[in-house]
């Protein structure tokens, strides 16, 4: 209503003007006097782009916000403080004894080589005392177990959760990572020396092939040590310190890793030449 008031208003200025325009022209000979038609004219024309811009025009669709999305790096959890477990030199295995709590957890780290077989054991009176094992960036190797037997995925520290149990216990945590063996370019055979240090026992793994023969010699031991020799992946042992032997030579049932333990007599510190062969 306020509108087609205000075209009225707009109307009459307008054909004020126009009349004016024609009072003022009509006293000079030399210039027409428009023609009524000719100010009607004018003003249709003006009245049409008025109404032309008076309509009102629709507002483009408003898109939907883009809802704000954050993006948020993943958080590492920092390795707990751990007691670091270092082997005695020439030793592949490390032992830790101590006592846990009930839900207590200790921790402890170890650094060790990608391709290396980790063998782990966790052994307490009740049998309830476990651990977990984690990579340096959080990876679980093992989740609430007793036992460990992998090859480790890249070269960093391990960290080693012990788990108390139902009571508080004594525990034994033992962790052997076997050196491996390769042979030169061109040989077929690899010699290793060393002692066994603190009476523990040192530990070898060699890859070999279905129906290659593995020849294995343990030199300069006397009866003070001896050779356990068992299969990584089939966990078949084919020969056993208890027997005393010191030398073994067996065409291979399959392609795994070997393990070549020597187990020095009673804890006995004793120096030692391993020679393996395999052809």
């Amino acid at each position: 209503m306020n509108s087609s008031i205000n075209l009225w208003k707009l109307f009459i200025a307008l054909l004020a003007i126009f009349v004016a325009i024609a009072a003022c022209t009509g006293s000079n000979s030399a210039t027409p006097s428009p023609s009524p038609n000719d100010v009607a004219t004018v003003v249709a024309a003006t009245m049409q782009a008025i109404q032309v811009q008076a309509t009102p025009t629709a507002m483009p669709p408003t898109a939907a916000p883009s809802p704000t999305i954050s993006l948020v790096p993943p958080t590492s959890v920092p390795p707990p403080a751990a007691t670091r477990i270092n082997f005695l030199a020439d030793a592949t295995a490390g032992v830790v004894t101590g006592t846990i709590q009930t839900g207590q957890s200790l921790y402890y780290v170890l650094n060790a080589a990608q391709g290396q077989p980790m063998i782990a054991m966790i052994e307490s009176l009740n049998h309830d005392v476990t651990m977990a094992i984690k990579t340096a960036g959080g990876t679980s190797l093992l989740n609430a177990g007793q036992n460990l037997n992998t090859i480790l995925p890249i070269t960093e520290d391990y960290y080693i959760t012990i788990l108390g149990g139902a009571s508080a216990e004594n525990f034994t945590l033992t962790v052997e990572t076997p050196a491996r063996i390769s042979f030169d370019v061109g040989k077929n055979n690899a010699i290793r020396s060393g002692v066994t240090a603190g009476g523990y026992v040192v530990s070898y793994v060699i890859f070999a092939q279905q129906d290659q023969r593995m020849d294995v010699d343990l030199n300069g031991v006397g009866k003070e040590a001896a050779l356990t020799i068992y299969g990584f992946s089939d966990g078949q042992p084919y020969i056993r310190s208890v027997t005393g032997a010191t030398t073994f030579s067996m065409k291979l049932p399959i392609s795994q890793d070997y393990i070549i333990d020597i187990v020095p007599d009673a804890g006995n510190e004793v120096s030692y030449t391993l020679v393996v062969t395999v052809k």
